[in-house]
């Protein structure tokens, strides 16, 4: 499968443009988000180190020698500080291109984070130029290495969450040789029942649903919600949806488990007891739920 070209974001532009006209905290923080997630193109120096040029595909692209040694062209600002520069798309490259008669003709892909990288290795590096030219923006070394410190701990914290999700997906899955007990509760809970049995009314394929108990090895509590009726992965995330207010509410933390009819645990959880719901009726009330 060949790779698919990048999408380059016009969106670059246009909050360059917009913090040119408003030089604000909030323009500049709109260009930054367009940034991270967007390839920008590099103009760059190819060491073939005596290699023979490689010609390029039907495509176009170029299969560089192992041994090359690539170097990204820098400008240099009246100062006499040096920057990296950044293209937002072909057509600010070709502008440039063409005001510098010399200018370097190979150009590769790079994202926000390889120029991060860069700028903190190099340390004769001031910083970063996006578009040279009429509407050219200038970042700063410690405003670039601020965005990539942001950065970074953003996607630590989805890292870890992700990582917290699964361990508690796993401490509540059932594996083989668990002991699993599933117990009525002794007074349904009314905040949950009754958001999910509007949700249920809008299901005609669910004919009823029982709510349980689920303990496994003697330990570990959760809801179980047998749904007698077809998977559904759509209502199952509604229902859950629905019951999330009541669970969050709760002092010791109780997750539900959504099954059908079909399986073997919705088969126990619907064997001797009394559904909550049935179609056409909505929520069940049992005379002895007051008791």
């Amino acid at each position: 499968k060949k790779p698919q070209a990048p999408t380059f974001n016009p969106k670059v532009k246009e909050t360059i443009a917009a913090f040119k006209e408003d030089n604000s905290p909030k323009n500049l923080n709109n260009i930054l988000n367009e940034l991270v997630r967007s390839p920008l193109l590099a103009p760059a120096v190819f060491d073939l180190q005596g290699q023979p040029a490689p010609k390029p595909d039907a495509d176009g692209r170029v299969q560089l020698p192992k041994d090359t040694k690539i170097s990204l062209v820098m400008v240099n600002s009246p100062e006499g500080k040096h920057y990296y520069l950044a293209f937002s798309d072909w057509d600010a490259v070709h502008e440039w291109q063409a005001k510098q008669p010399k200018a370097a003709q190979q150009i590769i892909l790079l994202r926000f984070d390889d120029y991060a990288n860069m700028i903190a290795k190099n340390t004769d590096a001031s910083g970063l130029v996006v578009n040279p030219g009429d509407n050219s923006l200038r970042l700063e070394r410690p405003l670039i290495e601020s965005v990539k410190k942001q950065k970074d701990e953003v996607a630590k914290k989805i890292v870890e969450k992700m990582a917290e999700q699964k361990a508690q997906q796993e401490a509540h899955r059932i594996h083989p040789g668990d002991k699993v007990t599933l117990v009525e509760p002794s007074v349904l809970p009314d905040a949950m029942i009754d958001p999910v049995c509007e949700v249920l009314a809008g299901a005609p394929g669910v004919g009823s649903a029982y709510l349980q108990v689920m303990i496994v090895n003697g330990e570990a509590r959760s809801y179980l919600l047998v749904l007698d009726g077809p998977k559904d992965d759509k209502l199952f995330a509604a229902v859950a949806q629905a019951a999330r207010p009541y669970l969050a509410s709760r002092e010791k933390k109780m997750d539900l488990n959504i099954t059908t009819s079909v399986s073997p645990l919705g088969q126990q959880g619907m064997r001797g007891s009394e559904p909550f719901y049935r179609k056409g009726i909505g929520r069940v009330i049992e005379e002895d739920d007051d008791e």
